[in-house]
């Protein structure tokens, strides 16, 4: 394969792209100059297309509908095009066409390429006839004209000496096209009746033989039908096209009529013309009498008389006088005005963003912002005086504006009719133009930080309005927002709604936000499946793509873990997090109010805490926001409950005392979850854990110990509370434990009652002997002290054993316990014996 081919070849597997001279080379791995060379040939014998820009673009050249010929048929003449190639397509004979449209639009043209298009697509046969006449010819002489258009028999007329075809039998099989159709009598246009129908017709002095014609038939005029033309007529003829005055055109179309123009004049004269672009913008930009005709006058005069001045040169500038850049155009210009019409728009679009960045960051306000945008708009609407841009297109807007803005968001953004047609103009250049600006992303990211909830719901509009839209009209931003962006922005927190389904959290959003009339939440309706994860991060990409507000963000939604959805979240974005579940629209809609009314986030957070039992809050990491104490019991919740009553009952402490099961507790530990622990001051529980978290954990049992007990009473110390509280929290301890003991065991004394009674003998010991007994050693004497009791009041046996206390000491607390026991002795009419007191001897002697 030659090189030359290699380059053919490249551009046919980059077909969608266009590409620079340097692109390619670089693609092929071969030298520029070289490349160069190669698509100069490949230009010359049209297998390329270049552009005027510079640097200049290569495309390839694709074989062309005559349609595709036609300036405008994928923009302002599009809906015409399809009108004509439905006229063409439709069986069996296709339909007639009426054309309409101010002298030199175009009409015989269109004519024309619609007679071409029909041979392109094969509805009529190649070497079909394409027959013209101009009735304005005839006007003055209606009957010559039948004649010339149905034709005559020999003798229907002075002078008809032969039969004579008419110009339908000429047309048979192809086309007749009727220019100044106006000026067609209304007895001729009876006469047409028949052939459209029937497709018969009488030539003039027949009234036997009809002929067959099947004809396909085009009119055109520059006059009003209502006027000209019997309704009759007009009912047989389905298809109008109106082709709009060459001023009302698009600017890149009348640009590329101007290009067009000066290629005829290059292919006529064998000659190049190097023209301005200032100057092929001014040609463009005048309204012009007779239109394309007219035109191509400017044109031909402007190369006649800058020919004259140098007629040796086979390069012919034509002057101007600025500098712009030169557009080279000979015979193998490839005609596209969208080019020079993009590089004008693009210089006012980078005007619009550079002032806006100048005024953002000089803090201008917002009607400054509207002004820069507004004025640079004006500029463009001169430039292009058409309404291609603007019509049909603002009902369009308004109705997306109060779909997405109002419906979703809630926000109406009070946009007046001039704003409207605005925003049309830009919008749909935006769309139309592939732009780009340079210093996008500054403006982007200006935009994004100052501006974050409005910025946020304008991208929003721009995705589900129209995809195409998307990263080109951020330009617009400030122009549709502007009459509420410090409305939006005045919202503190970032507020979600996050349901299961399809779309519960976004009808819920819809209903809050309009009635709060302001951007309050954004909602995600998310899969059945959709796990934990799943949600942390499309909640985290929703805050990034957001800004989450330094306040706060505040999180509802339907069902699931409430620790684990608060945990991920918290710890993604480290601030103040409300999350609560078992959404309701009253529940969002309450919540809406007050971030409304800009209630500080633990205000909200604790209002949220009252809304029923059914819903979950947190709005803190861990346990709880506060300090606490946990008690986890491995025997239930019940003994947990009860030591839980004896603390809040002894303590002063304000640390709120939880009460947890004990499988949760172990979980939270063996996880190493130590944030869930970061406001825990103690945990109290009934075993030993092993766990590498540095955790105040009591082992209810050991503070029994002197050594348990020190180690809870530190930890309670730490907490502020008292020794006095502390001992009595041990003591109550001992009675709890005591009581549950012996509660079985007794059968007729109140294991309530009696525990008191023990709890002073008990006190006088210690008192007499100046000790403090462990809890070990006072539980021990609580459950023997109150079964002995018991045991004496139902066994009257009264008998003392003698013998017993030996030694002195032993006799002293023989003695002194005679005298401690006395009161129970008189209240349950009983006498505690020797042997019961040695046996409580036994039990404290190495204590006193």
């Amino acid at each position: 394969m030659k090189a030359i081919d290699n380059v053919l070849a490249f551009l046919k597997q980059n077909k969608s792209k266009e590409l620079n001279t340097e692109q390619i080379a670089h693609g092929l791995n071969l030298s520029r100059s070289v490349v160069s060379g190669y698509l100069a040939k490949l230009y010359k014998q049209n297998k390329v297309n270049k552009s005027t820009t510079r640097p200049v673009v290569w495309t390839l050249s694709e074989k062309k509908l005559p349609f595709d010929e036609i300036i405008g048929h994928d923009s302002s003449l599009k809906e015409s095009i399809e009108l004509a190639k439905e006229s063409i397509l439709y069986p069996s004979n296709g339909l007639p066409v009426m054309i309409t449209g101010r002298s030199g639009v175009g009409k015989s043209y269109l004519a024309k390429k619609i007679y071409e298009e029909a041979k392109a697509l094969g509805v009529i046969d190649k070497n079909a006839p394409f027959v013209t006449l101009n009735t304005a010819d005839y006007a003055n002489n209606t009957e010559l004209l039948s004649s010339v258009l149905f034709g005559y028999k020999k003798g229907a007329f002075t002078g008809a000496d032969h039969d004579s075809e008419g110009l339908i039998d000429k047309a048979n099989n192809g086309y007749l096209f009727l220019d100044e159709v106006h000026r067609l009598s209304k007895s001729n246009q009876e006469k047409l009746f028949s052939l459209i129908d029937n497709h018969t017709f009488y030539p003039l002095g027949e009234v036997e033989n009809p002929h067959v014609a099947h004809i396909r038939l085009i009119c055109a005029t520059t006059e009003d039908l209502n006027k000209y033309m019997l309704k009759t007529f007009m009912r047989r003829i389905p298809v109008h096209i109106d082709i709009p005055p060459l001023i009302d055109r698009p600017a890149f179309e009348r640009i590329e009529y101007v290009l067009n123009c000066f290629k005829q004049e290059a292919v006529n004269t064998k000659l190049k013309y190097l023209v301005h672009e200032n100057t092929i913008i001014d040609l463009a930009n005048q309204n012009y009498i007779g239109n394309l005709g007219t035109l191509q006058n400017r044109v031909k005069m402007l190369c006649s008389k800058s020919f004259a001045e140098e007629p040796s040169k086979i390069e012919v500038e034509i002057p101007s006088s600025d500098d712009s850049e030169l557009i080279e155009i000979d015979k193998h210009l490839n005609v596209k005005g969208l080019n020079i019409f993009k590089r004008s728009v693009k210089k006012i679009f980078q005007n619009i963003q550079n002032e806006i960045i100048d005024a953002i960051k000089q803090n201008k306000v917002m009607s400054d912002f509207k002004l820069i945008i507004i004025k640079n708009l004006r500029d463009l609407k001169q430039f292009d005086k058409t309404i291609y841009f603007v019509n049909k297109v603002n009902m369009t807007l308004i109705n997306k504006v109060q779909t997405i803005i109002k419906g979703i968001y809630g926000i109406d953004l009070n946009l007046s009719d001039d704003d409207v047609r605005n925003l049309t103009f830009a919008f749909r250049l935006s769309t139309f133009l592939d732009i780009k600006v340079q210093n996008n992303q500054e403006y982007y990211e200006l935009l994004r930080n100052k501006y974050s909830r409005s910025f946020y719901v304008y991208r929003k509009f721009l995705e589900r309005s129209n995809t195409e839209l998307k990263d080109k009209s951020y330009l617009w931003f400030l122009l549709m927002m502007q009459n509420v962006i410090n409305k939006v922005e005045s919202i503190r927190y970032t507020s979600i709604l996050l349901a299961h389904g399809t779309s519960t959290a976004e009808s819920i959003q819809k209903v809050v936000n309009n009635l709060a009339g302001n951007y309050i939440f954004e909602a995600f309706d998310m899969p059945i499946e959709a796990s934990v994860n799943d949600i942390n991060k499309l909640v985290y990409k929703y805050l990034v793509e957001q800004k989450a507000r330094e306040k706060g963000i505040i999180l509802l939604f339907d069902m699931g873990s409430l620790n684990q959805m608060f945990t991920k979240i918290k710890h993604s974005l480290n601030k103040e997090l409300l999350v609560v579940n078992n959404i309701t629209t009253a529940t969002a809609l309450d919540i809406a109010m007050r971030v409304q009314r800009q209630e500080n986030f633990n205000e909200i957070a604790t209002k949220a805490e009252n809304y029923g039992q059914y819903l979950g809050v947190q709005y803190f990491e861990g346990l709880s926001n506060k300090k606490n104490i946990i008690v986890s019991c491995l025997s239930g919740l019940g003994l947990s409950k009860a030591i839980k009553d004896i603390m809040e009952k002894s303590l002063s402490t304000t640390h709120q005392i939880f009460t947890m099961d004990y499988r949760k507790l172990h979980s939270y530990i063996d996880n190493n979850n130590e944030q869930f622990f970061k406001n825990t001051d103690l945990i109290m529980t009934t075993t030993d854990f092993k766990t590498n978290l540095d955790l105040p954990i009591v082992n209810i049992y050991d503070i029994l110990d002197q050594k348990g007990f020190s180690k809870l009473r530190m930890y309670l110390q730490d907490m502020g509370e008292q020794d006095k509280n502390i001992d009595d929290v041990l003591e109550k301890f001992l009675k709890f434990l005591t009581i549950e003991g012996i509660k079985d065991r007794l059968n007729f004394l109140n294991p309530s009652m009696v525990i008191d009674e023990v709890e002073t003998i008990v006190k006088k010991y210690e008192d007499y002997y100046n000790v403090q007994f462990s809890g070990k050693i006072k539980l021990n004497l609580y459950m023997h002290l109150s079964l002995m009791i018991e045991r004496v009041l139902l066994n009257s046996d009264k008998q003392n054993m003698t013998n017993l206390f030996r030694d002195e000491k032993a006799k002293e607390f023989q003695s002194v316990s005679k005298t401690i026991f006395k009161p129970v002795e008189m209240k349950y009419n009983i006498v505690i014996n020797d042997f019961e007191i040695s046996l409580i001897y036994e039990l404290i002697e190495n204590y006193i």
